[in-house]
This record gives structure tokens, sequence and C-alpha cells, in this order.
């Protein structure tokens, strides 16, 4: 049986950019009604990563979860990052795809195991669905497409790509 986990806007959007959103077929995907909201507002600017996203939240009938945010949640948070936190402590699932580094803070705080988007394709290659090179090329086009992690994690990351 799959994987649940609960996902926020980031990891959605940029494994959109770099057309790796099949990644998540092999979680049981949950997405909270303000996630799914964030991403149509990229709709209505018609950005492609939004569109694909739509698409492939449909492809997968993965359905929005309405969810009252935890009240004792840090005010840094973002109403995304808030609502994904509040689904998954909510639901009872402990593992969430959220990229933000004080919000994964956050996450760990309220018992769950976050992972960003670099941890879900370091899944990726680890389970043999996506090759070394190809990996590295991926964390490449991340950067590229806007994604911010500090230098030393990238280095890091693939540092362990070579071991």
């Amino acid at each position: 049986m799959p994987e649940k986990v609960v996902c926020n806007t980031s990891p959605l959007i940029f494994l959109a950019k770099i057309r790796k959103l099949a990644l998540l077929d092999r979680y049981t995907l949950y997405i909270p009604s303000l996630v799914k909201a964030e991403v149509a507002k990229g709709l209505k600017h018609n950005k492609q990563d939004a569109r694909l996203i739509m698409e492939h939240l449909s492809r997968n009938n993965i359905q929005p979860s309405k969810v009252t945010p935890l009240k004792d949640l840090p005010p840094f948070l973002g109403s995304g990052e808030k609502a994904a936190i509040s689904l998954a402590v909510r639901e009872g699932i402990t593992r969430i795809f959220i990229d933000e580094a004080k919000a994964r803070t956050v996450a760990r705080f309220k018992g769950l195991a976050p992972k960003g988007t670099l941890g879900i394709l370091w899944d990726a290659y680890k389970s043999g669905a996506v090759e070394k090179d190809t990996i590295e090329l991926l964390v490449f086009d991340l950067i590229q497409n806007g994604y911010r992690i500090r230098e030393e994690i990238i280095v890091e990351f693939l540092k362990r790509l070579k071991h």
C-alpha cells in the first residue's frame, strides 16, 4: 500500500516546473483545499506549472481536503503551510512534503516527518525510478527554475549521489 503523504504547494510547483509530477504517483497524496486554491491562482495568471498540477490532480482523482488550521501554529507560516501541517496532524499522516525550512521545523515539532522537493528526487533515485545522471540534471533544472536552497545542501546532495 502506498505511503500516505500530505503535500504543500511548493513541491507541486517545482515538480511541475521540471515535468516530474509523476514521481508523486507512488504515494497516496492528500492536498489541503487551500493548496489547490493557491495553484488555481496560478491558472488565472496562465502559469503552465499550475495547469500541469491541476491536470495531475484530476487525472489521479486527488480530492482536496478542507481543514481547519490548528490554533497553535506560528504566524510566520503561510496559509498553505498551515493547512498542510494541520491536515497531516488531524489525519494522522506522518509524512509531509514541504520545502520552506521554517515550516519543516514546525512540522517536526508537531511530530511529522517533512521532506522537500529534493527529498522526493532522492527517494526516486533510491527506488530506481530515476537514474543518477538524470537526478543531477533535475537538481540543476530545479535551481534554474527558482528553487532556493542553500548551496551546501545541494553540494552534499550531489556528493551523496556519487557514493
